[in-house]
């Protein structure tokens, strides 16, 4: 606190003032129909400095000047000036439409300061409640899918509370998954992801920005680049998501809102198998195989055959296996808000519940939530706010996805031969003893209703996030404010495999309990002075302080001892038991300031700095890093007398750096108690052995002189609207990179380590973001609307160096080759094996089988795209409004692992072309002597082929061009009029719609499965990859808005 006292001192005399008497202004903001424009934002003529509307159109503003004039704003509607002087009282402000967006309205930057959007040099776009309450998504980063400019969205699986991967303007680091920073009401909060191999069997729980409620969110403003983040240092390196949280107002009544939705999921993607072979190994039916390389139906008319229960069975088809196999699943999500507020206080007490079953039996998720927003005015100087906020999660039968593992339940699905019937495997899981029946007579495969009943995984978790925050005003020009926020969780995970599972005969399971908290406290000084007409000065000083502990606790059991069936799963039911035990424990102690000037409200410059501490790299010399800032912005309509045509301009460019530690841990020597080992060709044990314990040093040799990563951006863009801001165009050109990357590079097995992390490479992100809107109609109040936006993004990676000695660089691996690497001079890319080819581009083919000769470890593709549009229409007339989003992807590739086992299993619809012909695929044979020959030779069979082709170790043969347009979102509503509502006295607002999300996927390259799925998920660098993935869904249901 020392180290502030003389830079406020200085502060203070350079903008001295006189105390000025502050009146509190209050009004409210309708539209022509009387009907309240919540979120419209007030700010004070030629300055920075506002609020925002509540949900009933109220807002206050304390103000000290005689002739203070306050400029009010709206989407799509007039700027309205509005006098607030002495004589002033409740204002009343009714604003006209205009099409497009005013610019002046506030934004919620960095830190939760407010500013005006015309002011800011760098690239934001805002989220309304109104978008994130249509077609409410289960997790809220979805909700951002196709609506951002630069955002990329990745599901990971469609099961119930299953994660999402974002990324804004590209991947920036080799080891660290670009992910932004969330931000609550000013607090960062955890977005943590478990990878999905983290807890021993590949279940995906989801990541934790799907705690937040929607319904308590008023806006979310997208920070993209450094400039923008620079406050909030190493954490928002990536970008930053800034969440305002819906509160009351002051001297309003009581009001209670409910939000309710039930929706219908059905599989989105069903992939389209073959119906005419049935299981069996080259045309010959056998109970050993659960696939459809057997003979054909049609050829054992009238023959008998034993099926899986031992019953002589004539063969039919089953085509409709996956439609009976997946059921439609059901949501319903509720919430209630209560708010008001007296003469100093306002409140908003809100509850939610997500109640949701999956397409598959006992899959579910039950989520609640309780958010308490309260506001206290001491007096005029000092006021303060109360947040706090808590979920919990149940969910049960989260699925397995990955490869290896005997839970894998797409593969179980995928597998059942097309002659067995579901609903007969669903009746005869088990037999009169308890034991599975398995699909096949040597019992390597599991029958998914096996894994659906008994080998179940779910996961219970508690969170509390909130933040006191408290603001004095010593002057008319000088605030001082401290913001403690909170953030921690408690998360059990129990994944179960039950005794005769094929694959783990003697059962095993996996606890493991999670443990994460952040304290972070902000404090800062703030003096903001018109000089004069002209000219006004702001500047801010603050200190930060961020605790993180991560406490992971987890036991493996193997081998249960006495029978599992009522849930024995503890340590003494199994013979052997592992337990381990993480933590990481870390802190960052920063300063941080900026100095602001604007002119006659059109030039704007901001300065920044920064200055960050990081216990991570303490011992290293160099745990200090600072990073500054530049930006401004020029509105340069303001010198234009005619604005006929182009009714708004402005410039604006800015320039950053910002700095990001390593893991907590990384440069010391660090050693873990072991609980087991395993001896090669020896039985495993366990320790203390003989009375003695071990230790284990850690894998990363230690470096001692680490340094932070530094991201360098540059940015310029314009915001142009023309004809009464009926059309705008927004368009952002950008540049950043990331150097002094923290890598993990290899080290010989001498050292007695694996992998030491240095200091190398560098990756360069560039693009061009663009957003169009168009609102030919906005004047004609009350009559039809039409509100057009596009959003287009287009990034271009390139990884400019490693560390000297490398020419390429693994981020991600999988199985059997597969890889996403780095490669010098191009972007993160599929490596794996390809097909071999001559050198005028022909497959080479083997000419003893006919099948296509591969080579290893060969680049395949780049797994960015080459560029993502979004397209939102929404129209509205008399009350009725319709919202269509398109999301469009281009350009990428995607490795399928779900097509892999479909077509080597002779499964997928394709395998059934020539298994009755001859087939001679097309290429050359070499013939050794550097000269090709065409190809003459048949394979031997289809199942040959496809057991080539469609094998996980042949990677390129499961590679498709992961390009797809989505309907994403349709909203189709009536808002019933006061004349019609009922009880017209307490109802006060009444909707009723109809919603959708991910209805259609309207064009894809990839057969069988969704290109959007991604199995390395939201805690991993990787993209492009599924490996057996739950399948997506699409939803549809009714939507009811009441306020009373």
């Amino acid at each position: 606190m020392k180290r502030l006292i003389l830079p406020i001192a200085l502060v203070s005399v350079c903008m001295s003032g006189a105390f000025a008497q502050e009146r509190l202004v209050k009004g409210r903001v309708l539209d022509e129909a009387g009907e309240p424009l919540a979120g419209a934002t007030v700010i004070f003529k030629g300055t920075q400095n506002g609020t925002a509307a509540d949900e009933n159109g109220n807002f206050q503003i304390s103000v000290t000047e005689s002739n203070a004039v306050l400029v009010v704003s709206y989407y799509g509607m007039l700027d309205q000036e509005v006098a607030a002087g002495a004589s002033a009282g409740d204002l009343r402000v009714v604003l006209k439409a205009s099409g497009g967006n005013q610019l002046a309205g506030v934004v919620v930057t960095a830190l939760g300061i407010k500013r005006s959007e015309k002011s800011l040099g760098y690239a934001t776009q805002q989220v309304s409640k109104d978008q994130l309450e249509n077609a409410r998504a289960n997790n809220v980063v979805d909700a951002l899918a196709g609506k951002v400019a630069g955002v990329r969205v990745n599901q990971q699986s469609g099961g119930v509370g299953g994660s999402s991967k974002i990324v804004i303007r590209g991947a920036s680091s080799f080891d660290k998954v670009s992910a932004p920073l969330f931000v609550i009401d000013g607090v960062p909060i955890s977005n943590s992801a478990q990878g999905p191999t983290n807890s021993g069997i590949g279940v995906d729980y989801g990541n934790r920005a799907s705690d937040i409620n929607p319904d308590d969110i008023e806006s979310m403003t997208v920070l993209k680049g450094p400039a923008a983040t620079a406050q909030y240092g190493s954490l928002a390196k990536d970008g930053a998501i800034i969440i305002t949280t819906k509160r009351g107002a002051k001297n309003s009544p009581l009001s209670v809102s409910l939000n309710s939705s039930v929706r219908w999921e059905r599989i989105l993607v069903t992939p389209k198998l073959q119906d005419q072979y049935a299981q069996g190994n080259y045309g010959i039916y056998s109970l050993r195989y659960a696939n459809g390389w057997g003979p054909k139906i049609s050829d054992m008319a009238g023959m008998t055959v034993k099926d899986y229960l031992g019953r002589d069975v004539t063969l039919q088809a089953h085509p409709n296996n996956i439609e009976n196999f997946f059921q439609t699943g059901r949501t319903t999500i509720n919430d209630i808000a209560v708010s008001g507020g007296g003469a100093q206080a306002d409140y908003r007490i809100g509850f939610n519940a997500l109640n949701s079953q999956g397409i598959v039996m006992n899959q579910e998720l039950n989520r609640y939530g309780l958010s308490t927003n309260v506001g206290y005015k001491f007096n005029d100087k000092f006021s303060s706010r109360f947040t706090l906020n808590y979920s919990n999660s149940n969910s049960n039968g989260r699925p397995v996805q990955s490869s290896n593992n005997p839970n894998v339940l797409g593969s179980s699905i995928y597998a059942i031969p097309i002659t067995v019937d579901v609903n007969d495997l669903k009746d005869n899981y088990i037999d009169e003893f308890g034991n599975q029946n398995n699909m096949t007579e040597d019992r390597t495969g599991n029958n998914p209703y096996w894994i659906l009943n008994k080998n179940l995984n779910g996961n219970k978790l508690n969170r509390f996030l909130g933040s006191t925050s408290l603001e004095y005003k010593a002057t008319d020009w000088l605030t001082f404010s401290n913001n403690f926020g909170f953030d921690m969780y408690m998360e059990n995970r129990l994944g179960v495999v039950r005794k005769g599972t094929a694959g783990d005969l003697l059962g095993s399971y996996i606890s493991t309990d999670i443990f994460q908290k952040r304290f972070n406290n902000d404090l800062m000084a703030t003096a903001q002075k018109d000089i004069n007409e002209d000219w006004n000065l702001r500047a801010m000083l603050g200190t930060n302080i961020l605790d993180r502990r991560t406490d992971v606790t987890g036991i493996a059991g193997s081998n249960f001892l006495m029978d599992d069936k009522n849930g024995v799963f503890r340590p003494g039911n199994t013979e052997t038991v592992v337990a381990t035990r993480s933590y990481l424990n870390s802190r960052l102690v920063s300063f941080y300031g900026e100095l602001a000037a604007s002119y006659k409200d059109m030039l704007f410059l901001s300065v920044t700095g920064r200055n960050d501490l990081a216990s991570s790299l303490v011992f290293t010399g160099n745990y200090s890093y600072f990073y500054p800032s530049v930006s401004g912005a020029f509105v340069f309509t303001e010198l234009m007398k005619d604005k006929k045509i182009l009714s708004y301009g402005k410039l604006r460019a800015s320039w950053a750096q910002v700095g990001s530690d390593a893991d907590p841990y990384g440069t010391l020597l660090t050693y873990n108690p072991l609980t087991a080992y395993f001896v090669q060709f020896s039985l495993p044990g366990n320790f203390p052995f003989l009375g003695n314990g071990a230790y284990e040093q850690s894998r990363i040799l230690p470096t001692e002189n680490l340094k932070p990563q530094i991201a360098a951006s540059t940015e310029v863009g314009t915001d142009l609207r023309f004809f009464g801001n009926k059309i705008g165009l927004d368009v952002t050109y950008y540049t950043t990179t990331t150097r002094n990357q923290i890598m993990s590079i290899t080290v010989p097995a001498s050292t007695g380590f694996f992998v030491k992390q240095i200091n190398a490479g560098s990756i360069t992100n560039r693009g061009w973001e663009a957003m169009l809107r168009v609102s030919p109609f906005a004047d004609n109040a009350g009559g039809f609307k039409w509100d057009f936006m596009a959003n287009f993004s287009r990034n271009r990676q390139v990884v400019n160096e490693l560390d000297g000695q490398l020419e390429e660089y693994s981020v991600q691996s999988g199985w059997s080759g597969l890889q996403i690497k780095a490669p010098v001079g191009g972007s993160f890319g599929l490596y794996g094996t390809k097909w071999k080819r001559s050198p005028d581009g022909q497959f080479i083919i083997n000419s003893a089988t006919g099948l296509r000769e591969l080579e290893q470890n060969q680049f395949i593709g780049s797994v960015i795209p080459d560029f993502m549009l979004g397209i939102n229409n929404n129209f509205s007339y008399k009350g009725f409004r319709l919202g269509v989003l398109i999301d469009i992807r281009q350009g990428g590739v995607f490795y399928s692992g779900t097509v892999s086992g479909l077509r080597s299993s002779g499964m997928a619809y394709e395998t059934m072309e020539n298994r009755d012909a001859t087939f001679i695929d097309k290429g050359v044979n070499d013939n050794g002597d550097g000269t090709y020959s065409p190809n003459e030779t048949p394979v031997q069979s289809m199942q040959d082929f496809w057991g080539r082709y469609g094998a996980t170790a042949n990677t390129e043969g499961n590679v498709f061009d992961a390009s797809f347009v989505k309907l994403r979102e349709v909203v189709f509503a009536y808002t019933f009029p006061e004349k019609f509502r009922p009880f017209k006295k307490a109802i006060k607002g009444l909707e009723l719609g109809l919603e959708g999300r991910n209805l259609w996927l309207i064009q894809s390259h990839v057969p069988h499965v969704d290109p959007e799925m991604s199995y390395f998920g939201a805690g991993s660098v990787g993209d492009g990859v599924e490996f057996n993935s739950f399948p997506a869904t699409a939803s549809y249901g009714l939507n009811l808005k009441i306020k009373f």
